[in-house]
């Protein structure tokens, strides 16, 4: 049986009205946290249209795959960086994944591209040029300089706020 190529919307997609001009034979999937975010009128005017066209399928993951994707946001230290809406994305991605699927991305959010490179997942960008390097965080204290583990939101030296940044970036292979 021949992988389905599934694209999984995230909100840009709508925003840039993209499922009204994407290929007619493609599977577009998006969750109901993506349906939330499209609030605008031009956005929700397409977003009705492609509904109604029948070209958009709401998927919700399962609970499961919702704490797969914290997990994974967490391990990459940026469970504080990404909305629901963002886990959402991954959640049904790796659920999709699981099902024998070859999975696009359609996102804007780096971050969001950076988890999905790093799964080895897809993504193609609508308004940027998209990530190039895929990057690994670390915290860091801004006053005194430590380097934290990624669960501290306080540096235990000095008692200021510590700041996520790119400690290591790899450049991306694009499919």
């Amino acid at each position: 049986m021949e992988k389905k190529t599934i694209y999984v919307l995230d909100t840009t997609a709508f925003i840039a009205r993209w499922p009204l001009y994407s290929p007619i034979d493609v599977k577009l999937v998006t969750t109901e946290n993506v349906i939330r975010e499209v609030r605008d009128k031009y956005s929700r005017e397409g977003l009705e249209l492609a509904t109604s066209l029948g070209r958009i399928e709401i998927v919700n993951p399962p609970r499961e795959y919702l704490s797969m994707a914290k997990r994974i946001a967490q391990k990459e230290g940026l469970d504080k960086n990404l909305s629901l809406t963002d886990l959402s994305i991954i959640a049904v991605s790796l659920y999709l994944l699981d099902q024998q699927n070859s999975i696009v991305i359609v996102t804007d959010d780096y971050k969001l591209q950076n988890i999905a490179a790093k799964l080895r997942i897809n993504f193609v960008p609508l308004r940027t040029r998209g990530i190039s390097e895929i990057a690994t965080y670390k915290k860091r204290c801004i006053a005194c300089g430590y380097t934290a583990v990624l669960s501290e939101d306080t540096c235990p030296i000095c008692g200021s706020p510590l700041k996520l940044v790119k400690t290591k970036k790899t450049t991306r292979n694009k499919a």
